[in-house]
């Protein structure tokens, strides 16, 4: 069924060929959360496993 839908969807008179693919706004969105979370998990790692393991402590001091 989805290949019959695709080859009207694909027909030269079809104003959904004739208009911009949805990835060229999506692209840029999906490429910047993917930077975005590789940055948290390195800087997640960075916190929970090295500075744990030099005895870098951060955070509020106790009394």
């Amino acid at each position: 069924m989805s290949a019959v839908l695709l080859f009207f969807l694909a027909l030269p008179g079809s104003t959904l060929a004739a208009a911009k693919p949805w990835h060229y706004w999506i692209a840029p969105v999906l490429a910047l959360s993917f930077v975005g979370l590789a940055l948290m998990m390195v800087v997640g790692y960075v916190a929970k496993v090295l500075m744990l393991k030099y005895g870098v402590r951060v955070g509020r001091k106790t009394t």
